[in-house]
Protein backbone atom coordinates (compact mmCIF):
# COMPACT_ATOMS: atom_id res chain seq x y z
CA UNK A 1 0.00 0.00 0.00
CA UNK A 2 1.18 3.74 -0.64
CA UNK A 3 1.73 6.00 1.96
CA UNK A 4 0.00 9.22 1.72
CA UNK A 5 2.40 11.41 0.82
CA UNK A 6 4.18 9.26 -1.86
CA UNK A 7 5.25 11.32 -4.97
CA UNK A 8 3.77 11.07 -8.11
CA UNK A 9 4.76 12.50 -10.98
CA UNK A 10 3.22 15.60 -13.19
CA UNK A 11 4.33 16.14 -16.72
CA UNK A 12 5.10 19.40 -17.81
CA UNK A 13 4.40 20.02 -21.41
CA UNK A 14 6.11 23.06 -23.54
CA UNK A 15 8.59 23.85 -26.41
CA UNK A 16 8.79 27.37 -24.29
CA UNK A 17 12.17 26.65 -21.43
CA UNK A 18 11.10 29.60 -20.03
CA UNK A 19 7.25 28.34 -19.13
CA UNK A 20 8.18 25.55 -18.26
CA UNK A 21 10.66 26.85 -15.05
CA UNK A 22 7.95 29.18 -14.35
CA UNK A 23 5.31 25.72 -14.08
CA UNK A 24 8.40 24.13 -12.07
CA UNK A 25 8.37 27.78 -9.79
CA UNK A 26 4.24 27.61 -9.17
CA UNK A 27 4.05 23.97 -8.40
CA UNK A 28 7.21 23.34 -6.74
CA UNK A 29 5.71 23.72 -3.63
CA UNK A 30 3.21 20.39 -4.14
CA UNK A 31 6.82 18.47 -3.78
CA UNK A 32 5.53 15.99 -6.27
CA UNK A 33 7.89 14.89 -9.26
CA UNK A 34 7.98 17.53 -12.02
CA UNK A 35 8.63 16.59 -15.27
CA UNK A 36 9.85 18.25 -18.12
CA UNK A 37 8.96 17.59 -21.86
CA UNK A 38 9.88 20.66 -24.37
CA UNK A 39 8.00 18.33 -27.63
CA UNK A 40 4.99 15.92 -27.95
CA UNK A 41 7.54 13.57 -29.03
CA UNK A 42 9.58 13.86 -25.70
CA UNK A 43 6.22 13.80 -23.82
CA UNK A 44 4.82 10.79 -25.42
CA UNK A 45 8.22 8.87 -24.60
CA UNK A 46 8.07 9.71 -20.95
CA UNK A 47 4.42 9.01 -20.62
CA UNK A 48 5.53 5.40 -21.92
CA UNK A 49 8.14 5.12 -19.36
CA UNK A 50 6.64 6.37 -16.23
CA UNK A 51 3.29 6.43 -14.26
CA UNK A 52 2.07 10.27 -15.29
CA UNK A 53 -0.45 11.64 -12.76
CA UNK A 54 -1.42 15.10 -14.51
CA UNK A 55 -0.17 16.27 -17.95
CA UNK A 56 0.35 19.96 -18.33
CA UNK A 57 0.76 21.16 -21.76
CA UNK A 58 0.74 24.19 -24.00
CA UNK A 59 -1.55 23.80 -27.02
CA UNK A 60 0.93 25.48 -29.43
CA UNK A 61 3.55 23.89 -30.11
CA UNK A 62 5.40 23.03 -33.75
CA UNK A 63 5.00 19.84 -35.21
CA UNK A 64 2.26 18.47 -33.19
CA UNK A 65 0.48 20.67 -31.20
CA UNK A 66 -1.68 20.04 -27.57
CA UNK A 67 -4.55 18.97 -28.99
CA UNK A 68 -3.42 16.64 -31.58
CA UNK A 69 -1.03 15.41 -28.61
CA UNK A 70 -3.92 15.04 -26.16
CA UNK A 71 -5.95 12.39 -28.69
CA UNK A 72 -3.01 10.30 -29.66
CA UNK A 73 -2.63 10.00 -25.28
CA UNK A 74 -6.72 9.43 -24.91
CA UNK A 75 -5.75 6.72 -27.79
CA UNK A 76 -4.06 4.68 -25.50
CA UNK A 77 -5.69 2.41 -22.75
CA UNK A 78 -3.27 3.10 -20.71
CA UNK A 79 -4.06 6.74 -20.46
CA UNK A 80 -7.68 6.82 -21.26
CA UNK A 81 -8.22 8.54 -17.46
CA UNK A 82 -5.16 10.62 -17.10
CA UNK A 83 -5.77 14.13 -16.23
CA UNK A 84 -4.68 16.75 -18.92
CA UNK A 85 -4.65 20.58 -18.33
CA UNK A 86 -4.02 22.98 -21.42
CA UNK A 87 -2.57 26.26 -20.75
CA UNK A 88 -3.07 28.61 -23.84
CA UNK A 89 -2.27 32.31 -24.29
CA UNK A 90 -3.37 32.60 -28.35
CA UNK A 91 -6.46 30.29 -28.40
CA UNK A 92 -8.24 32.12 -25.37
CA UNK A 93 -11.98 31.49 -27.37
CA UNK A 94 -14.97 29.09 -25.97
CA UNK A 95 -14.92 27.28 -28.93
CA UNK A 96 -11.01 26.65 -28.69
CA UNK A 97 -12.04 25.35 -24.52
CA UNK A 98 -14.51 22.92 -26.63
CA UNK A 99 -12.31 21.76 -28.47
CA UNK A 100 -9.72 21.17 -25.62
CA UNK A 101 -12.71 19.46 -23.65
CA UNK A 102 -13.68 17.17 -26.72
CA UNK A 103 -9.71 16.22 -26.76
CA UNK A 104 -10.03 14.87 -23.61
CA UNK A 105 -8.73 17.61 -21.09
CA UNK A 106 -10.04 17.83 -17.54
CA UNK A 107 -9.45 21.66 -17.52
CA UNK A 108 -8.51 24.52 -19.43
CA UNK A 109 -6.41 27.96 -18.39
CA UNK A 110 -5.38 30.51 -20.29
CA UNK A 111 -2.14 33.18 -19.80
CA UNK A 112 -1.74 34.91 -17.36
CA UNK A 113 -1.64 32.06 -14.99
CA UNK A 114 -2.94 32.30 -11.44
CA UNK A 115 -0.22 30.13 -9.56
CA UNK A 116 -2.95 29.43 -6.65
CA UNK A 117 -5.53 28.63 -9.13
CA UNK A 118 -2.66 26.23 -10.79
CA UNK A 119 -1.52 24.56 -7.55
CA UNK A 120 -5.01 24.04 -6.56
CA UNK A 121 -6.44 22.34 -9.88
CA UNK A 122 -2.95 19.80 -10.24
CA UNK A 123 -3.68 19.27 -6.30
CA UNK A 124 -6.74 18.27 -6.69
CA UNK A 125 -5.78 15.83 -9.86
CA UNK A 126 -2.77 14.51 -7.96
CA UNK A 127 -4.74 13.83 -4.86
CA UNK A 128 -7.10 11.64 -7.14
CA UNK A 129 -4.86 9.88 -9.04
CA UNK A 130 -2.64 9.31 -5.64
CA UNK A 131 -6.13 7.75 -3.86
CA UNK A 132 -6.87 6.17 -6.97
CA UNK A 133 -3.68 3.77 -6.94
CA UNK A 134 -4.49 3.39 -3.34
CA UNK A 135 -7.46 2.08 -3.92
CA UNK A 136 -6.38 0.12 -6.96
CA UNK A 137 -3.75 -1.70 -4.51
CA UNK A 138 -6.12 -2.28 -1.71
CA UNK A 139 -8.63 -3.82 -4.70
CA UNK A 140 -5.53 -5.87 -5.69
CA UNK A 141 -4.99 -7.02 -2.28
CA UNK A 142 -8.42 -7.74 -1.40
CA UNK A 143 -8.59 -9.39 -4.18
CA UNK A 144 -5.84 -11.59 -3.51
CA UNK A 145 -6.88 -12.21 0.19
CA UNK A 146 -10.38 -13.42 -1.00
CA UNK A 147 -8.39 -15.88 -3.69
CA UNK A 148 -6.56 -17.20 -0.46
CA UNK A 149 -9.64 -17.14 1.75
CA UNK A 150 -10.66 -19.21 -0.83
CA UNK A 151 -8.55 -21.29 -1.77
CA UNK A 152 -8.00 -21.81 1.99
CA UNK A 153 -11.57 -22.93 2.14
CA UNK A 154 -11.79 -25.20 -0.47
CA UNK A 155 -9.01 -26.87 1.66
CA UNK A 156 -10.51 -27.10 4.42
CA UNK A 157 -13.71 -28.10 2.99
CA UNK A 158 -12.00 -31.13 1.29
CA UNK A 159 -9.89 -31.59 4.69
CA UNK A 160 -12.78 -31.91 6.51
CA UNK A 161 -14.53 -34.28 3.73
CA UNK A 162 -10.98 -36.05 4.39
CA UNK A 163 -11.45 -36.18 8.51
CA UNK A 164 -15.16 -37.33 8.01
CA UNK A 165 -14.32 -40.11 5.71
CA UNK A 166 -11.33 -41.38 7.91
CA UNK A 167 -13.42 -40.18 11.36
CA UNK A 168 -16.24 -42.55 9.99
CA UNK A 169 -13.11 -45.23 9.24
CA UNK A 170 -11.87 -45.09 12.53
CA UNK A 171 -15.48 -45.72 13.89
CA UNK A 172 -15.83 -48.92 12.04
CA UNK A 173 -12.40 -49.39 13.42
CA UNK A 174 -13.72 -49.16 17.14
CA UNK A 175 -16.48 -50.75 16.41
CA UNK A 176 -14.61 -53.95 15.56
CA UNK A 177 -12.10 -53.20 18.43
CA UNK A 178 -15.21 -52.77 20.92
CA UNK A 179 -16.77 -56.29 19.78
CA UNK A 180 -13.41 -58.18 19.52
CA UNK A 181 -11.14 -56.91 22.90
CA UNK A 182 -10.90 -59.51 25.46
CA UNK A 183 -11.13 -56.70 27.64
CA UNK A 184 -14.63 -54.80 28.90
CA UNK A 185 -14.62 -51.64 27.77
CA UNK A 186 -16.79 -48.68 29.37
CA UNK A 187 -17.77 -45.21 29.15
CA UNK A 188 -19.32 -43.26 32.62
CA UNK A 189 -21.26 -40.04 32.94
CA UNK A 190 -20.22 -36.67 34.89
CA UNK A 191 -20.96 -38.22 38.38
CA UNK A 192 -19.50 -41.36 37.58
CA UNK A 193 -22.49 -43.54 36.35
CA UNK A 194 -21.86 -45.69 33.72
CA UNK A 195 -23.77 -45.19 30.31
CA UNK A 196 -22.00 -48.13 28.06
CA UNK A 197 -20.48 -51.55 28.96
CA UNK A 198 -19.39 -53.70 26.63
CA UNK A 199 -20.94 -57.29 25.73
CA UNK A 200 -17.27 -58.72 26.94
CA UNK A 201 -19.13 -57.56 30.50
CA UNK A 202 -22.19 -59.69 30.07
CA UNK A 203 -20.70 -62.55 28.55
CA UNK A 204 -18.50 -63.13 31.84
CA UNK A 205 -21.25 -62.50 34.46
CA UNK A 206 -24.05 -63.99 32.88
CA UNK A 207 -26.54 -60.49 33.33
CA UNK A 208 -29.01 -59.59 31.05
CA UNK A 209 -28.05 -56.81 28.63
CA UNK A 210 -28.14 -53.01 29.98
CA UNK A 211 -28.30 -54.80 33.57
CA UNK A 212 -24.96 -52.63 34.43
CA UNK A 213 -25.47 -49.35 33.69
CA UNK A 214 -25.39 -46.75 35.89
CA UNK A 215 -24.39 -48.18 39.55
CA UNK A 216 -25.64 -51.45 38.84
CA UNK A 217 -22.36 -52.87 37.83
CA UNK A 218 -21.78 -52.99 41.89
CA UNK A 219 -24.08 -55.74 42.16
CA UNK A 220 -20.88 -58.60 40.53
CA UNK A 221 -18.32 -57.21 42.72
CA UNK A 222 -16.85 -59.39 45.38
CA UNK A 223 -18.46 -58.13 48.87
CA UNK A 224 -15.02 -57.24 50.56
CA UNK A 225 -14.36 -55.24 47.46
CA UNK A 226 -17.59 -53.42 46.88
CA UNK A 227 -16.96 -50.16 49.06
CA UNK A 228 -13.51 -49.78 48.87
CA UNK A 229 -13.75 -49.88 45.09
CA UNK A 230 -16.98 -47.25 44.90
CA UNK A 231 -15.30 -45.07 47.32
CA UNK A 232 -12.14 -44.66 45.22
CA UNK A 233 -14.37 -44.25 41.73
CA UNK A 234 -16.06 -41.31 43.87
CA UNK A 235 -12.93 -39.78 44.71
CA UNK A 236 -11.56 -39.63 41.45
CA UNK A 237 -14.87 -38.35 39.88
CA UNK A 238 -14.60 -35.62 42.06
CA UNK A 239 -10.69 -34.57 41.82
CA UNK A 240 -10.64 -35.73 38.30
CA UNK A 241 -7.83 -38.24 38.66
CA UNK A 242 -6.94 -41.20 36.68
CA UNK A 243 -8.72 -44.45 38.08
CA UNK A 244 -6.84 -47.36 38.51
CA UNK A 245 -8.21 -50.27 40.78
CA UNK A 246 -8.33 -54.15 41.21
CA UNK A 247 -11.46 -55.83 42.70
CA UNK A 248 -12.87 -59.12 42.06
CA UNK A 249 -15.65 -59.76 39.80
CA UNK A 250 -18.53 -62.94 39.73
CA UNK A 251 -18.96 -64.83 36.93
CA UNK A 252 -21.90 -66.21 35.22
CA UNK A 253 -20.27 -70.17 37.16
CA UNK A 254 -20.46 -68.05 40.58
CA UNK A 255 -16.77 -67.89 40.60
CA UNK A 256 -14.44 -64.51 41.36
CA UNK A 257 -11.81 -63.52 39.51
CA UNK A 258 -9.30 -60.36 39.76
CA UNK A 259 -9.99 -57.76 37.59
CA UNK A 260 -7.96 -54.32 36.87
CA UNK A 261 -9.71 -51.25 35.79
CA UNK A 262 -8.56 -48.14 34.61
CA UNK A 263 -10.25 -45.07 33.64
CA UNK A 264 -9.47 -41.61 32.37
CA UNK A 265 -11.77 -38.33 32.27
CA UNK A 266 -12.12 -36.42 28.51
CA UNK A 267 -12.07 -32.61 29.60
CA UNK A 268 -13.53 -29.49 27.74
CA UNK A 269 -11.38 -26.54 26.53
CA UNK A 270 -12.26 -25.30 30.65
CA UNK A 271 -10.97 -28.36 32.42
CA UNK A 272 -14.49 -29.26 33.16
CA UNK A 273 -15.11 -33.29 32.88
CA UNK A 274 -17.43 -34.57 30.19
CA UNK A 275 -16.95 -38.36 30.30
CA UNK A 276 -14.69 -41.20 30.98
CA UNK A 277 -13.81 -43.80 29.48
CA UNK A 278 -11.91 -46.93 30.56
CA UNK A 279 -11.02 -50.78 30.03
CA UNK A 280 -11.17 -53.85 32.94
CA UNK A 281 -9.08 -56.54 32.27
CA UNK A 282 -8.56 -60.03 33.70
CA UNK A 283 -5.62 -60.52 35.62
CA UNK A 284 -6.69 -63.42 37.65
CA UNK A 285 -3.69 -65.46 36.58
CA UNK A 286 -1.03 -62.71 36.94
CA UNK A 287 -2.68 -61.71 40.52
CA UNK A 288 -1.81 -65.89 41.38
CA UNK A 289 1.19 -65.59 39.43
CA UNK A 290 2.27 -62.63 41.85
CA UNK A 291 1.47 -64.29 44.87
CA UNK A 292 3.18 -67.30 44.48
CA UNK A 293 5.82 -65.58 43.83
CA UNK A 294 5.77 -63.27 46.87
CA UNK A 295 5.21 -66.63 49.08
CA UNK A 296 8.50 -68.26 46.74
CA UNK A 297 10.18 -65.29 47.69
CA UNK A 298 9.47 -65.11 51.39
CA UNK A 299 10.54 -68.72 51.04
CA UNK A 300 13.51 -67.82 49.74
CA UNK A 301 14.55 -64.67 51.81
CA UNK A 302 14.25 -67.30 54.71
CA UNK A 303 16.35 -69.83 53.30
CA UNK A 304 19.06 -67.41 51.84
CA UNK A 305 18.97 -65.82 55.91
CA UNK A 306 19.33 -69.39 57.03
CA UNK A 307 22.50 -69.91 54.95
CA UNK A 308 24.14 -66.45 55.30
CA UNK A 309 23.88 -67.55 59.01
CA UNK A 310 25.60 -70.78 58.63
CA UNK A 311 27.94 -69.15 56.37
CA UNK A 312 28.89 -66.39 58.50
CA UNK A 313 29.33 -68.99 61.47
CA UNK A 314 31.60 -71.41 59.17
CA UNK A 315 33.39 -67.52 58.14
CA UNK A 316 34.08 -66.64 61.75
CA UNK A 317 34.47 -70.81 62.33
CA UNK A 318 37.47 -70.56 59.77
CA UNK A 319 38.69 -67.15 60.69
CA UNK A 320 39.24 -68.72 63.98
CA UNK A 321 40.54 -72.19 63.02
CA UNK A 322 42.85 -69.98 61.17
CA UNK A 323 44.13 -68.34 63.67
CA UNK A 324 44.65 -70.79 66.16
CA UNK A 325 46.11 -72.83 63.71
CA UNK A 326 48.54 -69.41 62.99
CA UNK A 327 49.21 -69.67 67.15
CA UNK A 328 50.41 -73.70 66.58
CA UNK A 329 52.64 -73.05 63.80
CA UNK A 330 54.17 -69.97 65.52
CA UNK A 331 54.14 -71.95 68.40
CA UNK A 332 56.25 -74.88 66.81
CA UNK A 333 58.46 -73.10 65.03
CA UNK A 334 59.69 -71.31 67.87
CA UNK A 335 59.62 -74.27 69.92
CA UNK A 336 60.78 -76.91 68.06
CA UNK A 337 62.76 -75.36 64.97
CA UNK A 338 63.77 -72.78 67.26
CA UNK A 339 65.04 -74.76 69.67
CA UNK A 340 66.99 -76.93 67.35
CA UNK A 341 68.59 -74.14 65.53
CA UNK A 342 69.46 -73.05 69.46
CA UNK A 343 70.82 -76.16 70.31
CA UNK A 344 72.96 -76.39 67.19
CA UNK A 345 74.78 -73.07 67.78
CA UNK A 346 75.59 -74.24 71.17
CA UNK A 347 77.55 -77.09 69.17
CA UNK A 348 79.13 -74.89 67.10
CA UNK A 349 80.66 -72.31 69.62
CA UNK A 350 81.86 -75.43 71.53
CA UNK A 351 83.97 -76.65 68.67
CA UNK A 352 85.10 -72.68 68.27
CA UNK A 353 86.26 -73.00 71.95
CA UNK A 354 88.34 -75.96 71.57
CA UNK A 355 92.04 -76.18 69.74
CA UNK A 356 91.57 -76.85 66.80
CA UNK A 357 93.82 -75.43 63.17
CA UNK A 358 92.70 -71.94 62.01
CA UNK A 359 90.35 -73.16 59.34
CA UNK A 360 88.05 -75.18 61.31
CA UNK A 361 87.42 -72.50 63.27
CA UNK A 362 87.14 -69.98 60.70
CA UNK A 363 84.07 -72.16 58.83
CA UNK A 364 82.90 -73.13 62.62
CA UNK A 365 82.46 -69.35 63.29
CA UNK A 366 81.14 -68.74 59.70
CA UNK A 367 78.41 -72.14 60.53
CA UNK A 368 77.94 -70.19 64.12
CA UNK A 369 76.97 -66.69 62.67
CA UNK A 370 74.44 -68.16 59.78
CA UNK A 371 72.76 -70.33 62.70
CA UNK A 372 72.46 -67.00 64.73
CA UNK A 373 70.47 -65.59 61.85
CA UNK A 374 67.98 -68.42 61.04
CA UNK A 375 67.45 -68.54 64.63
CA UNK A 376 66.13 -64.20 64.57
CA UNK A 377 64.24 -64.75 61.42
CA UNK A 378 62.49 -67.64 62.57
CA UNK A 379 62.22 -65.92 66.21
CA UNK A 380 60.59 -63.12 63.81
CA UNK A 381 58.55 -65.54 61.12
CA UNK A 382 56.82 -66.76 64.84
CA UNK A 383 56.00 -63.47 66.28
CA UNK A 384 54.73 -62.19 62.31
CA UNK A 385 52.30 -65.21 62.59
CA UNK A 386 50.95 -64.71 65.80
CA UNK A 387 52.74 -62.24 68.07
CA UNK A 388 53.42 -63.67 71.69
CA UNK A 389 52.66 -60.48 73.31
CA UNK A 390 49.16 -60.42 71.50
CA UNK A 391 48.62 -63.18 74.06
CA UNK A 392 50.44 -62.17 76.63
CA UNK A 393 50.19 -58.47 77.26
CA UNK A 394 47.36 -57.03 75.12
CA UNK A 395 47.12 -55.18 71.34
CA UNK A 396 49.08 -52.20 72.30
CA UNK A 397 52.20 -53.49 73.00
CA UNK A 398 52.15 -56.13 69.72
CA UNK A 399 51.34 -53.19 67.43
CA UNK A 400 54.32 -51.55 69.32
CA UNK A 401 56.85 -54.24 68.22
CA UNK A 402 55.13 -55.05 65.28
CA UNK A 403 55.30 -51.59 63.76
CA UNK A 404 58.85 -51.11 65.01
CA UNK A 405 59.94 -54.28 63.14
CA UNK A 406 58.11 -52.92 60.32
CA UNK A 407 59.67 -49.33 60.07
CA UNK A 408 63.40 -51.41 60.50
CA UNK A 409 62.64 -53.49 57.57
CA UNK A 410 60.69 -51.20 55.34
CA UNK A 411 62.34 -47.36 55.67
CA UNK A 412 59.11 -46.04 56.28
CA UNK A 413 57.97 -44.04 59.43
CA UNK A 414 55.17 -45.32 61.12
CA UNK A 415 53.55 -43.61 64.38
CA UNK A 416 51.23 -45.49 66.67
CA UNK A 417 47.91 -43.09 68.51
CA UNK A 418 46.12 -44.70 71.13
CA UNK A 419 42.95 -43.14 72.41
CA UNK A 420 42.31 -43.64 76.23
CA UNK A 421 46.08 -43.81 76.65
CA UNK A 422 45.61 -46.92 78.88
CA UNK A 423 43.39 -48.33 76.47
CA UNK A 424 42.75 -51.90 78.32
CA UNK A 425 42.49 -55.37 77.01
CA UNK A 426 39.61 -56.24 74.22
CA UNK A 427 38.33 -59.38 73.80
CA UNK A 428 40.72 -61.90 72.00
CA UNK A 429 39.35 -62.42 69.11
CA UNK A 430 38.58 -58.71 68.68
CA UNK A 431 42.42 -57.91 69.67
CA UNK A 432 43.43 -60.58 66.89
CA UNK A 433 40.95 -59.31 64.20
CA UNK A 434 42.15 -55.28 64.50
CA UNK A 435 45.69 -56.38 64.62
CA UNK A 436 45.18 -58.86 61.23
CA UNK A 437 43.44 -55.67 60.11
CA UNK A 438 46.65 -53.36 60.70
CA UNK A 439 49.19 -55.77 60.10
CA UNK A 440 47.52 -56.25 56.41
CA UNK A 441 46.68 -52.51 55.60
CA UNK A 442 50.43 -51.78 56.63
CA UNK A 443 51.40 -54.63 54.21
CA UNK A 444 49.73 -53.11 51.46
CA UNK A 445 51.49 -49.63 52.64
CA UNK A 446 54.65 -51.27 52.17
CA UNK A 447 54.25 -53.45 48.96
CA UNK A 448 51.67 -50.70 46.79
CA UNK A 449 51.78 -47.07 47.99
CA UNK A 450 55.35 -45.94 47.75
CA UNK A 451 55.02 -43.76 51.11
CA UNK A 452 57.58 -41.81 53.43
CA UNK A 453 55.37 -41.76 56.21
CA UNK A 454 52.59 -42.95 57.85
CA UNK A 455 50.26 -43.62 61.14
CA UNK A 456 47.98 -45.84 62.74
CA UNK A 457 45.42 -44.74 65.13
CA UNK A 458 43.59 -46.63 67.24
CA UNK A 459 40.73 -44.98 69.12
CA UNK A 460 37.51 -46.63 71.86
CA UNK A 461 34.53 -44.79 72.43
CA UNK A 462 30.69 -45.46 73.02
CA UNK A 463 31.36 -48.97 72.98
CA UNK A 464 32.91 -49.17 69.51
CA UNK A 465 37.02 -49.68 68.56
CA UNK A 466 37.88 -47.23 65.62
CA UNK A 467 41.27 -47.93 63.64
CA UNK A 468 42.61 -45.59 61.42
CA UNK A 469 45.91 -46.42 58.89
CA UNK A 470 46.85 -43.08 56.45
CA UNK A 471 50.30 -42.98 54.21
CA UNK A 472 51.20 -40.52 52.32
CA UNK A 473 51.74 -43.13 48.90
CA UNK A 474 50.03 -42.61 45.89
CA UNK A 475 46.62 -43.50 46.59
CA UNK A 476 44.55 -46.35 45.25
CA UNK A 477 41.59 -46.37 42.32
CA UNK A 478 38.07 -45.67 42.72
CA UNK A 479 36.88 -49.05 42.03
CA UNK A 480 39.34 -50.16 44.84
CA UNK A 481 37.44 -47.07 46.93
CA UNK A 482 34.13 -48.99 46.09
CA UNK A 483 35.02 -52.48 47.29
CA UNK A 484 34.23 -53.71 43.67
CA UNK A 485 34.18 -57.48 44.33
CA UNK A 486 36.60 -57.48 40.26
CA UNK A 487 39.17 -55.40 42.15
CA UNK A 488 39.41 -56.23 45.78
CA UNK A 489 42.90 -58.12 46.25
CA UNK A 490 42.80 -61.00 48.62
CA UNK A 491 44.29 -58.81 51.54
CA UNK A 492 41.52 -56.03 51.63
CA UNK A 493 39.06 -59.19 50.91
CA UNK A 494 40.44 -60.48 53.95
CA UNK A 495 40.05 -57.23 55.96
CA UNK A 496 36.33 -56.67 54.98
CA UNK A 497 35.73 -60.45 56.16
CA UNK A 498 36.80 -60.11 59.25
CA UNK A 499 35.00 -56.47 59.71
CA UNK A 500 31.52 -58.03 58.83
CA UNK A 501 32.54 -61.03 61.36
CA UNK A 502 32.24 -58.51 63.95
CA UNK A 503 29.34 -56.22 62.86
CA UNK A 504 31.78 -53.28 61.42
CA UNK A 505 32.16 -51.21 58.58
CA UNK A 506 35.02 -50.71 56.13
CA UNK A 507 35.75 -47.36 54.18
CA UNK A 508 39.16 -46.88 51.75
CA UNK A 509 39.55 -43.05 50.89
CA UNK A 510 42.22 -40.80 49.02
CA UNK A 511 43.93 -38.42 51.22
CA UNK A 512 45.53 -36.50 48.51
CA UNK A 513 48.39 -37.59 48.57
CA UNK A 514 48.01 -40.95 50.27
CA UNK A 515 45.25 -43.48 51.19
CA UNK A 516 42.78 -44.16 54.50
CA UNK A 517 41.98 -46.88 55.53
CA UNK A 518 39.35 -46.33 58.39
CA UNK A 519 37.61 -49.29 60.60
CA UNK A 520 34.69 -49.08 62.88
CA UNK A 521 33.95 -52.37 65.28
CA UNK A 522 31.75 -52.60 68.34
CA UNK A 523 33.84 -53.49 71.34
CA UNK A 524 31.41 -55.03 73.59
CA UNK A 525 33.39 -55.64 76.62
CA UNK A 526 32.40 -58.61 78.18
CA UNK A 527 34.27 -57.23 81.14
CA UNK A 528 34.61 -54.13 82.84
CA UNK A 529 38.37 -54.71 84.39
CA UNK A 530 40.89 -52.69 82.41
CA UNK A 531 44.55 -52.84 82.10
CA UNK A 532 46.33 -50.30 81.89
CA UNK A 533 49.08 -50.04 78.78
CA UNK A 534 51.89 -47.99 77.78
CA UNK A 535 52.59 -47.24 74.24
Amino acid sequence: MMSDREKVNILMVDDQPGKLLSYDAILGDLEENLIKATSAKDALEKLLRLDVAVVLMDVSMPEIDGFELAEIIRQHPRFQKTAIIFVSAVHLTDLDRLKGYRHGAVDYLSVPIVPEVLRAKVRVFTELHRNKLQLERLNNELEKRVAERTLELEQKAIALEELNNDLAQKNQQLDAIVQTAPDIIFSRQQDGARDYISDRFYEYTGAGKGSAVGFGWLEYLHPEDKERSLSHWMRCVQSGETYESEYRLRGADGQFRWFRARAVPLLDTEGRILKWYGTCSDIHDSKLLEQSIRDNAIQLERMVDVRTSELRRLSSRLLTMQDEERRRIAREIHDGLGQELAAAKMIMDGILSRDSSPSMRQASADASEMVDRAIKQVRTISHLLHPPLLDEVGLVSALRWYLEGLSDRSGIEIRLEVEPPDLARLRPELETAIFRIIQEALTNMFRHSGAHNGSVSLIEADGHVAVTVKDDGKGIEEQVIQLRPDSVGVGIGGMRQRVNELGGSLRLSNANPGTIVEVIIPSRRPDPLRVPQTV
